[in-house]
């Protein structure tokens, strides 16, 4: 199928396989287990959040007033008025607005950052983001231009009596209220760390997470805990799109982290940072160095996602590691995705269905054949064959795409 829809050949390198494999490694695959809490955990903060939230009403929300305003200003019956008329029909059913949805999905960030991360995390998020949206609201600053400003004039009104509780930085404290996930990847990290240490290596780790929320929250625990603030240097990895027309208020944690994606690359690539907490993002499309271990805080949603992430870990003797709640069914995802990848391996690597794909009748059978005439570079070892060069040139004359598989994949 994805060659019916590239118009392509899948191949597998077969000439020098033997050597090519040679520098490539393959993760060791590993998991690691964890208990989800008994009973859902408490956030202060987030409690706070939450009551306020319950009481807002959606007809004082500035869009419904300024909607209802431009119903009474325009003629009855007019084209106009029922576009407008729909418009306050369909955000009175569905409750979004910029204010109410925005926070609503802030509250349900922080919930799941609770139930992951723990209550620490959750009461440090909540926090935050609302001193950051304060700082984006003042009129004095120009923090976030895509804000409407009588929706920062709102947000002002809602924001300012909540009284929350900063954080304790007390060790007792960020390690009583973490969840068992973050003590299982703690214990994981020291772990891979010890042994790679041991081998005479130099440890390096990417943590993918889903949300980007969690990336943030996750890696202020990481950066905190007792056990891993004085031993590894963490950086964060998100989206970089700034989009004029984005408007949103989580939008607001794209300006939470410090450095830029290409300073924290670079300090990755140089040593200073040997973990990184990321999103999707780091998966494909960022030069980032083949690191010792991967680590998957949520489980990958695709085959796609899992093959990426997992091509991430190319050093010898790396791991990829995958984290399951005790009691999941999860194990079976990624069987199925194993036996997937399995099978599309043998596909590309079945030496008849290639030579199938090479067939061209305005070729000898002689071309075909692997002992050929090569040409040899002594300064670099690289070797040409007629045989090959001339069936890439055919494959360009017939306007066919030739997609090579990552090595990672091999």
């Amino acid at each position: 199928m994805l060659e019916k829809n590239l118009d392509c050949i899948v191949r597998s390198p077969r000439l020098q396989r033997d050597e090519l494999l040679k520098f490539v490694y393959r993760p060791v695959f590993c998991h690691a287990m964890y208990d989800h809490w008994t009973s859902p955990p408490f956030s202060t903060n987030l409690a706070a959040i939450s009551g306020i939230i319950r009481g807002l009403k959606i007809e004082d929300d500035p869009y419904i007033i300024s909607l209802r305003e431009q119903l009474s200003a325009t003629q009855h019956g007019t084209t106009e008025y029922c576009r407008i008329d729909r418009k306050l029909s369909a955000t009175l059913m569905n409750q979004k607005t910029f204010t109410l949805k925005g926070l609503r999905d802030f509250e349900r960030a922080a919930f799941d950052i609770l139930v992951d991360i723990g209550p620490w995390a959750a009461d440090w998020y909540v926090w935050r983001i609302i001193e950051k949206a304060k700082e984006a609201i003042n009129p004095y600053n120009n923090i976030m231009r895509t804000w409407n400003p009588t929706e920062k004039n709102n947000l002002v009104k809602i924001l300012s009596p909540i009284v929350l509780t900063p954080v304790s930085y007390h060790v007792d404290d960020i390690m009583s209220d973490s969840s068992d996930k973050v003590q299982s990847l703690v214990t994981l990290l020291l772990n891979e760390k010890f042994e790679t240490e041991e081998r005479g290596d130099i440890y390096s780790c990417l943590i993918f997470v889903q949300r980007r929320d969690s990336v943030i929250a996750l890696a202020e625990v990481l950066k905190n805990h007792p056990f891993t603030t004085n031993i590894f240097r963490i950086g964060i990895l998100l989206g970089v799109s700034d989009s004029s027309h984005r408007q949103s208020f989580l939008d607001i944690t794209r300006k939470l982290p410090r450095d830029s994606q290409e300073d924290t690359l670079a300090d990755f690539r140089s040593g200073d940072l040997n973990l990184i907490v990321a999103t999707a993002v780091a998966e494909e499309g960022l030069d980032i160095q083949a690191c010792g271990s991967v680590i998957r805080w949520d489980l990958p949603q695709n085959m796609a996602s899992w093959a990426q992430s997992r091509g991430r870990a190319r050093k010898k003797s790396s791991t990829f590691t995958l984290m399951f709640a005790r009691g999941s069914q999860s194990r079976q995802d990624v069987e199925k995705w194993e036996n997937l990848e399995r099978k599309m391996i043998e596909m590309y690597n079945d030496p008849l269905r290639m030579q199938a794909a090479e067939y061209d009748p305005t070729m000898g059978m002689n071309d075909y054949q692997e002992e050929d005439e090569v040409f040899v570079v002594e300064s670099t070892g690289y070797v040409l064959s007629h045989s090959t060069l001339t069936r890439r040139l055919i494959s360009r004359l017939k306007a066919r795409s030739v997609v090579f598989i990552p090595l990672s994949l091999i």
